[in-house]
């Protein structure tokens, strides 16, 4: 179970903005709806452990997550969330395979190239493991993302804005996808977008003004 209670925010300057309680069951998927400048960003920093609210409480799996002290904080967010850029955050001198590696040390847990394989398989893209991320397409580069953010079987995975500078081909493809390994990992999903092509896949909505 995941929520959200009573959360607000003030930003530099005095503007503050209040979130509605949201509730998430295990395995659900969400649609994070809301336009430029509505809190969209804000509120996934908040989800993520990123950025600490001014008040209220975030919840996942019986833990208050900003509770915990930095080091602890870093360590759950690695082993519990999984986030999926607009863009692929890759360290380009390294393989595919050790930037999956480097996301499993940094949330505490061991190497592991058998759940290595396993993701990358599930994406398609195993035989991409060697290679570094300038050798791969845009599409490729986006798998990738998927797979470090799935590759600690995270009880939350969040994308955010993840179609809204694709395609319609592309876009369909990476949305089933995300929605693909939700269910092989059994995580929660939420998508944070503005792009109205999303929408039909989701039957769960938080809307912000």
């Amino acid at each position: 179970m995941i929520s959200i209670k009573s959360v607000s925010h003030q930003y530099t300057g005095g503007h503050s903005i209040s979130f509605k309680d949201w509730q998430i069951r295990h395995g659900e998927q969400w649609l994070l709806l809301g336009e430029s400048g509505s809190g969209k960003t804000t509120l996934l920093h908040i989800l993520t452990g990123i950025l600490q609210p001014k008040a209220g409480e975030v919840m996942i799996n019986e833990t208050s997550i900003y509770s915990l002290s930095s080091k602890a904080l870093d360590q759950f967010r690695g082993q519990n969330i999984g986030i999926i850029f607009q863009r692929p955050h890759l360290i380009k001198s390294l393989s595919i395979s050790d930037n999956l590696v480097l996301a499993q040390s940094f949330a505490g847990l061991p190497t592991d190239l058998n759940r290595v394989n396993e993701v990358l398989g599930s994406l398609g893209i195993a035989d991409k493991k060697h290679a570094y991320p300038n050798q791969l397409s845009q599409g490729q580069l986006q798998r990738v993302s998927i797979a470090r953010a799935a590759i600690n079987k995270p009880e939350l995975l969040i994308a955010d804005e993840p179609t809204s500078s694709l395609d319609d081909r592309n876009a369909t493809a990476v949305l089933e996808l995300l929605l693909q390994q939700s269910g092989i990992n059994q995580a929660t999903l939420v998508v944070a977008t503005h792009d109205k092509r999303v929408k039909d896949a989701f039957s769960n909505t938080y809307q912000l003004s």
